[in-house]
């Protein structure tokens, strides 16, 4: 990059190819400097060069009818419907910076054009970087993230705001301190969260999610747990908040997030907002010995907030919003990227109009969650 001559295209050339490259270490980062990009990355769920506007897959909301046989039953035979479709939206983040012939003019000799050009780089890295590395956990439903992505939150809406679940009958209705879980509301991937949307019922005479549900009944319904719940710690004169009673609605969450006794759907990771983190760890010296291990995946990924609680990773990461929780299985969770990586490079391009070096770090991607029905979100509810 000889000073002497100076060249705005041959530059143009020659920085383009060291943006890409720097572009790629950014990836890297930004996947493995935060807990659910590291754990996406390290379980091979990061997929790239996906084709189409969006994304589709199949959901069995129904299953087969299975009766009883003599061996001289008389059978029936009838085409079944068992299936959804999900779809998704790639959407785009994008960040842009020039740098203006006149400065690599002021600044003489080759150290000069290379600090310029640096500083240059350093500006898109750490904005892109800091920028995607929360949008996981963001609602991509939510006025004014349009073109953002479906993060976490875009699954857990509650119905007319603040709708719960009777804990004795199961009936919806208007909030009550005692019901355990909230009534899930939300829109995702085209399909209604709200129970019972596409038909079934639940088991007459207990609350959802205790008992048993036709599978039609919430295939698509994440639950959301009230942390203030007067029906945990239930003792008299018992004060009904996180910080006194997390550890009971959370183990309420993970056994009640797997509807069945099957591996497939186990929580693996509950990631918690920084405040909650910190008032849990509280409440876990005053009741048990809290065990760190370095079997613990994200520790071994360098990760080091993390406690084991009843045998999944419970940690906190700081684009968790305030006194919120989610648990998830990372298995069903996947960051699609149109192009053939996650970040895409385009420049830096001399304008002669404006007599500066253009150039722009972008993606088309989303993030997708295989089926709301394995996550789990704790909040109070009022």
């Amino acid at each position: 990059m000889a000073y002497k001559g100076f060249n705005p295209v041959a530059f143009a050339r020659t920085a383009a190819t060291t943006l890409a490259k720097h572009i790629r270490d950014v990836e890297e980062n930004m996947l493995r400097n935060y807990q659910l990009g590291a754990l996406l990355e390290a379980a091979g769920r990061v997929n790239y060069n996906n084709s189409g506007e969006g994304f589709d897959w199949p959901v069995q909301y129904r299953l087969h009818k299975v009766e009883g046989n003599t061996g001289e039953t008389a059978r029936n035979f009838s085409r079944k419907n068992l299936w959804k479709h999900a779809n998704m939206e790639y959407r785009g983040y994008q960040a842009t910076d020039s740098m203006y012939y006149r400065e690599f003019r002021s600044n003489r000799g080759e150290e000069g054009i290379i600090k310029v050009f640096d500083n240059f780089v350093q500006r898109l890295e750490t904005s892109i970087e800091q920028a995607l590395g929360g949008e996981y956990y963001v609602n991509g439903e939510e006025a004014g993230n349009e073109q953002g992505w479906h993060g976490l939150e875009s699954m857990f809406a509650i119905l007319d705001t603040n709708k719960t679940v009777d804990k004795d009958s199961g009936a919806i209705g208007a909030f009550d301190g005692a019901d355990y879980v909230a009534a899930p509301g939300a829109t995702y991937a085209g399909l209604i969260t709200n129970l019972g949307n596409y038909g079934g019922e639940q088991e007459s005479g207990t609350g959802w999610p205790n008992g048993l549900a036709d599978p039609e009944y919430d295939f698509w319904s994440p639950l959301i747990v009230n942390v203030n719940s007067t029906s945990f710690n239930d003792v008299t004169g018992a004060v009904h908040t996180w910080a006194n009673q997390g550890h009971e609605a959370m183990r309420f969450a993970i056994i009640h997030a797997q509807r069945n006794t099957s591996q497939k759907g186990q929580i693996t990771n509950i990631m918690l907002a920084r405040n909650f983190y910190m008032e849990l760890l509280n409440l876990l010296d005053d009741k048990e010995r809290i065990q760190v291990s370095s079997e613990h995946q994200l520790r071994a990924l360098g990760f080091k907030n993390v406690v084991n609680f009843d045998g999944i990773e419970v940690s906190w990461e700081a684009a968790v919003p305030d006194s919120v929780g989610y648990g998830m299985n990372y298995d069903n969770i996947e960051l699609k990227s149109m192009d053939e990586s996650l970040l895409r490079s385009e420049g830096p391009e001399y304008d002669i109009h404006s007599q500066a070096f253009n150039a722009v770090v972008s993606t088309l991607s989303n993030m997708k969650f295989s089926s709301p029905r394995n996550f789990f979100k704790l909040q109070a509810i009022a």
